[in-house]
């Protein structure tokens, strides 16, 4: 097994979720954020594509010292570049980008392949990811495709992603993910209250099952 990542991935640890901040306006991506965290979120990722990324992330450090900001869908070195400059605390990519690698090792900031099949995930892992976004992984069968995974892989930290409903999210860390990532799906029909209600419910049950690495 790879040594250190549990270390590097440790803001994980209180709670399994990392919120996707995307939004085609700027002002509309702080709005997303501000009411993550006013729900108990602490981990959120920016979207590359949300235009001025950059001064999003660095906002929302000033506002939340306390939260760990990331950057992802981030498809080229320039662009992982760009999110190291921002101080993004980690990196997220939607592909087997093994170039990122020196990159974000020599920054010492923690890296998020995005896989998918059996090949691209070991690829990823061996290269040098801390983990691998599993993406997208609602499209293969959800947490029945993280238990078929796990089988083979069961030193690789998976964090699937893509269109996971809240329904989904303890099957899926039941079946072996180490955390799950969100976006529309988090507050989507529901009310700040219920949002706030949903992640202190998810936060209980992982307490309760022993949830966690």
């Amino acid at each position: 097994m790879k040594e250190g990542w549990q270390q590097r991935l440790r803001f994980l640890r209180p709670l399994p979720l990392i919120a996707v901040v995307r939004s085609a306006d700027p002002m509309v991506a702080i709005a997303q954020a501000d009411r993550y965290v006013s729900a108990g979120l602490t981990c959120l990722e920016v979207t590359w594509t949300t235009p001025d990324a950059a001064a999003i992330i660095r906002h929302l450090q000033q506002q939340y010292p306390h939260c760990t900001i990331g950057a992802a869908t981030l498809r080229t070195t320039a662009m992982l570049d760009a999110a190291l400059v921002a101080g993004a605390q980690f990196l997220v990519s939607p592909h087997t980008a093994v170039d990122f690698i020196p990159h974000a090792q020599a920054a010492h900031v923690p890296l998020i392949l995005g896989a998918l099949t059996p090949t691209e995930i070991v690829q990823a892992w061996q290269a040098g990811a801390d983990a691998v976004k599993v993406f997208p992984v609602m499209a293969l069968g959800g947490a029945a495709y993280v238990r078929m995974l796990r089988q083979p892989f069961p030193d690789i930290p998976l964090i699937p992603c893509g269109g996971i409903p809240w329904s989904e999210v303890i099957p899926l860390l039941r079946a072996g993910a180490i955390a799950i990532g969100m976006g529309s799906q988090l507050s989507q029909g529901l009310t700040p209250s219920e949002l706030t209600t949903q992640v202190h419910q998810i936060r209980h049950e992982c307490q309760q099952l022993g949830i966690g690495f």
